[in-house]
């Protein structure tokens, strides 16, 4: 990975000692997992504030705040990637680190998992860690700005199961034209997630790209597309009477009229990681490789 997308020997804790928490609701098992972080911050005279929505009631000295709210030298996520863009999507500063502890189903985003975050939350407090940063994606239509996107943005038919017809632009000049379910464009982060899924490769945060996506094109009429992530993109949707949707990170939607034009460049902000080490190719290896069982 870069250099330039590396925090070495960040200064973690600041005057402020305090972290937030966030944790995927309605899980004993994570419930148990925030009361040995919260115990061991507050044994360390560290505030904690916790997501009134996720975990108000893991311990008695937590604060219990809005995520939005949360003015903290980092925030703890305990679940899977779907927690972290939760959080991230009402974070009031979205370059407050995030330490994420993996409860989910894959968890490519985060750094440890719940047998060993206790362990890796010591060193992070000793600053023996890294800072990992990851692109942002800004989006909107004309001058209407939409939240950031640390994955993608998707642009969908506001009718389900119906076509849009795109016309692709990069930096004023016409890519590519055709039909499909729905594009997306996506940060090396998202080439990893739902644009992976989709059939678009997997993009490594050293190439300082993006990636256009098809979903479901008919005949191949649209094409994947990696794209250097100083372009400017732009999707019009040029049926008549065929609506869309603008879908940031599977969080969030706008409505995209028939006629308009989605734009979507690099953001200014980025996302940044809590990790003991530079680990892009450990994670991809041990969670997005399939693993085959192989019988004597």
């Amino acid at each position: 990975m870069c250099l330039e997308l590396i925090e070495s020997n960040p200064q973690i804790l600041t005057e402020k000692r305090a972290v937030g928490l966030v944790c995927k609701p309605g899980r004993l098992d994570i419930e148990k997992t925030a009361t040995l972080l919260v115990d061991y911050l507050i044994g360390k005279n560290i505030r904690v504030l916790g997501d009134r929505g996720s975990c108000p009631k893991v311990h008695e000295k937590v604060e219990v705040v809005e995520i939005s709210d949360m003015d903290v030298d980092f925030v703890i996520t305990i679940g899977g990637d779907g927690t972290i863009l939760y959080t991230l999507g009402q974070l009031p500063n979205r370059k407050t680190p995030l330490f994420c502890v993996n409860k989910g189903t894959i968890g490519f985003m985060t750094e440890s998992n719940t047998t060993n975050a206790l362990p890796t939350l010591k060193e992070i407090l000793k600053n023996n860690c890294i800072i990992e940063r990851s692109v942002n994606i800004a989006s909107g239509v004309g001058s209407q700005q939409f939240e950031d996107a640390l994955n993608e943005v998707y642009v969908v038919s506001r009718r389900p199961g119906r076509l849009l017809t795109f016309d692709v632009r990069v930096d004023g000049v016409q890519v590519d034209y055709g039909r499909a379910d729905g594009t997306m464009v996506a940060t090396p982060t998202g080439s990893s997630a739902y644009a992976l899924a989709a059939g678009g490769s997997i993009l490594t945060p050293n190439v300082h790209g993006l990636i256009f996506v098809p979903v479901c094109p008919p005949r191949f009429e649209l094409k994947s597309l990696v794209i250097p992530d100083d372009a400017n993109i732009e999707l019009e949707l040029v049926k008549a009477a065929a609506p869309g949707l603008a879908v940031i990170d599977g969080q969030t939607q706008y409505d995209v009229g028939a006629g308009e034009i989605v734009w979507i460049r690099k953001a200014e902000g980025v996302t940044r990681f809590i990790r003991l080490a530079d680990n892009y190719y450990h994670r991809v290896n041990t969670r997005l490789v399939p693993r085959m069982q192989v019988k004597p």
